[in-house]
């Protein structure tokens, strides 16, 4: 092979490239990148060649489209316990906590309206009753929704199952 100042070459038995600087003979000296100069013999060094590839299309491609599942949920459930809601309930009054909770059980409701889900289960405790009392007052003057204490299994005295009535239409 035939080279001439300012060619493009790499080394056979090295990784990288370089530029042709001058040719003596069977001398060529190169450049590196460092633009420092080096000598090497012509059957050290090969050409540098570069390809285009042009879009290749894949002959009878076949295209997969898969329908993902829709993740149908028949309950919602929210756990009212403050260690659950909160990571640090420190300089929080009760009364913040308590109306917390609450808007809680508001936004649990009106995203399983959103969502057509016909229950929601509220894990309040047992503990002295007012937590429940107070989501049992706030779901007695809710619209289109019936509401009980849970069966054993799913958590007794200490939760609430919300069924909502929703629209035909």
């Amino acid at each position: 092979m035939e080279y001439k100042e300012g060619d493009i070459v790499r080394f056979r038995d090295s990784v990288g490239i370089a530029v042709v600087s001058r040719i003596v003979g069977n001398i060529i000296y190169i450049q590196d990148n460092s633009g420092f100069e080096h000598e090497y013999q012509r059957h050290e060094l090969l050409p540098f060649q570069t390809m285009e590839i042009a879009d290749v299309s894949i002959k009878d491609e076949k295209k997969i489209t898969r329908k993902v599942p829709v993740q149908r949920v028949n309950k919602l459930i929210i756990d009212l316990h403050s260690h659950v809601l909160f990571e640090n309930i420190h300089g929080m009054t009760r009364y913040e906590i308590l109306n917390y909770q609450l808007d809680k059980v508001i936004q649990t409701i009106n995203e399983a309206k959103e969502r057509k889900i016909n229950k929601v289960l509220i894990i309040h405790g047992i503990g002295s009753g007012r937590l429940k009392n107070e989501v049992h007052l706030l779901l007695s003057k809710m619209d289109k929704l019936n509401y009980y204490l849970a069966d054993y299994a799913d958590g007794g005295y200490g939760a609430t199952v919300v069924d909502i009535l929703h629209s035909k239409h």
